[in-house]
């Protein structure tokens, strides 16, 4: 059974940064979720996924070479707000230095 310690809505937050810290060479922390720590090949258009962070915030598990190269995350069963998603889509284009960025975050009720 899992039990959330301290402050609930900061979870989220929280989880995020013991990934990133955990697996600092494949995700960088950044406000509202993670993006690929390492280089994205030039041209490539950015793959953003994401969601609420339900028990966990999964997504994070899916950044690296090969998949996504940023995750948003949202609070504990609910959506990522559109300016957590614009503010790390926007982190996800600088590092993959392009001029755009596609996003995948399944609606959660």
């Amino acid at each position: 059974m899992t039990t959330i310690f301290d402050a609930p809505e900061d979870f989220a937050t929280t989880a995020l940064a013991g990934f990133s810290a955990i697996y600092h060479r494949h995700v960088r922390l950044v406000r509202g979720g993670v993006v690929r720590a390492t280089k994205v090949p030039t041209g490539k258009v950015a793959v953003v996924i994401g969601g609420g962070s339900g028990h966990y915030p999964a997504f994070a598990g899916y950044v690296g070479p090969g998949l996504a190269d940023a995750a948003v995350a949202g609070d504990v069963f609910a959506s990522p707000s559109t300016a957590s998603g614009a503010r790390v889509c926007r982190q996800a284009q600088r590092a993959a230095a392009s001029c755009s960025a596609s996003a995948i975050m399944p609606a959660t009720s």
